[in-house]
């Protein structure tokens, strides 16, 4: 590939398993756990160990109403919602993808709430990729973000605490036990899996599309 290697950076297993098809020479896919700190730590060993151009790939909730499940977002810039730190994404390394736009702000937790994202200005939030922005601009390496919508600004997300660990892996036992507990909670899951589902659809080609460009 014309940029070196390129890392594809993601915060939980499942996106994992959809872009280990893409590893190979000039690609590294790499999981991070959830958060800005852990995806900070895990890219900046990768760059270390000789990655020269990283992306932040994998889902995330809009903020934006015009959003729907499933849509991909390439931002124009990354911002951090607990320091207002904030990095312009590369703008040629996930050109492919599509054309870039607004701001991706990353959060220190899920936003689960209506409210909560429109206390955020920005297009769509997520967790990680202030992290790996941060560390490509202390390295002074390209970085960009190819995220997909999993749930629109209006949607009532489930309680994770407990059923999602700090890597993102979800158990089913402790989710079965608690829609038994707490019933009124499928609807919330089963609208979380079918935008998982949608932003898969969207993510997929659109990598495909960006490391293609930059070959």
């Amino acid at each position: 590939m014309g940029r070196g290697v390129v890392a594809l950076v993601c915060a939980v297993p499942a996106e994992e398993r959809m872009l280990r098809r893409f590893a190979g020479p000039g690609v590294r896919v790499i999981v991070t756990g959830m958060g800005a700190g852990p995806a900070e730590e895990r890219a900046s060993a990768a760059i270390a160990d000789g990655v020269t151009a990283a992306i932040s790939v994998g889902f995330c909730g809009a903020l934006d109403p015009s959003l729907e499940r499933g849509d991909v977002v390439v931002p124009e810039s990354v911002r951090d919602a607990l320091t207002g730190d904030a990095w312009d994404c590369d703008r040629a390394l996930a050109h492919g993808a599509g054309a870039q736009r607004g701001t991706l702000v990353t959060a220190d937790r899920v936003v689960s709430q209506p409210a909560e994202r429109r206390a955020l200005d920005g297009l769509v939030v997520d967790m990680e990729s202030a992290g790996t922005a941060r560390a490509c601009a202390r390295a002074g390496i390209p970085f960009a973000a190819i995220r997909a919508v999993t749930d629109r600004a209006d949607d009532v997300l489930p309680d994770i605490t407990g059923v999602v660990d700090d890597r993102g892996d979800v158990h089913p036992l402790r989710v079965l036990g608690r829609l038994i507990r707490r019933p009124s909670d499928i609807a919330a899951w089963a609208r979380l899996a079918r935008g998982a589902r949608a932003a898969r659809r969207g993510l997929v080609p659109a990598v495909a599309a960006a490391l293609g460009d930059a070959a």
